[in-house]
């Protein structure tokens, strides 16, 4: 007997279309999750790689610090070699290299601040496909400026380090006496009686991130304890 050729029925057909769609869309969802797995992988390598450059600065600074040089602002007052005010963190350092083919006169002593710009200003603009954490967290801004010393046109040059940034917590190490403390700020305020003068070894930065905290602590270099002052970098 011969057998007769059968087709698909309009059931069969249907339940086909929708394992298929079914099918279809369970492979775009997981290609889009797959891409969006690799933009924030790469997303976030590139973060900690910035955040790693971030700290080689941050330490290069410090380490260059130079105890003996503070400069002058505009009204003629002296600031500290290394000063925590209102205006961030700044310190005077040496190292900036003179290059040969330039014909400005100037120091190989830099003036260096450090400060956190807030979300929308000038210093830290927010772009269109800026995410929450953009509009919620500051850039890390790291200035410079080409003479020490403020004669009233003096000019900070700025650039932004890392974005976002919560916010920068600056600890200052110092001994005093026979025993070594932290202070909160620089030079220190503080109303205890002090068994000596306080001579500053490190710096504990830390940086609060969206996700976490990053925190380091520099040594830095200091004048010898007996030191008056005389032997200052001019």
């Amino acid at each position: 007997m011969n057998s007769q050729a059968r087709g698909f029925t309009l059931i069969e057909l249907l339940i086909a279309l929708a394992i298929s769609a079914i099918l279809a869309v369970g492979t775009f969802y997981l290609v889009q999750t797959s891409r969006q797995t690799q933009t924030t992988l790469v997303d976030r390598n590139e973060y900690r790689s910035q955040l790693s450059r971030v700290m080689r600065t941050l330490e290069s600074d410090l380490h260059q610090w130079v105890p003996g040089r503070p400069v002058s602002d505009a009204f003629g007052q002296e600031q500290g070699a290394l000063l925590l005010d209102n205006q961030g963190f700044a310190l005077t350092r040496a190292g900036w290299t003179l290059s040969q083919f330039t014909e400005l006169q100037r120091s190989d002593l830099q003036r260096v601040r450090y400060r956190l710009a807030e979300p929308g200003s000038e210093l830290c603009p927010l772009s269109e496909d800026s995410s929450d954490s953009d509009t919620q967290a500051g850039c890390l801004i790291r200035s410079h400026t080409i003479q020490l010393d403020d004669d009233g046109r003096l000019e900070w040059r700025s650039q932004m380090l890392l974005r976002p940034v919560k916010a920068v917590q600056w600890r200052f190490l110092a001994k005093v006496g026979e025993e070594q403390r932290f202070f909160d700020a620089w030079p220190p305020e503080t109303t205890q009686v002090l068994t000596g003068e306080p001579v500053l070894r490190a710096i504990d930065v830390r940086l609060v991130l969206p996700d976490g905290e990053v925190n380091r602590l520099i040594d830095v270099p200091n004048l010898p304890e007996d030191a008056d002052g005389s032997d200052a970098i001019q």
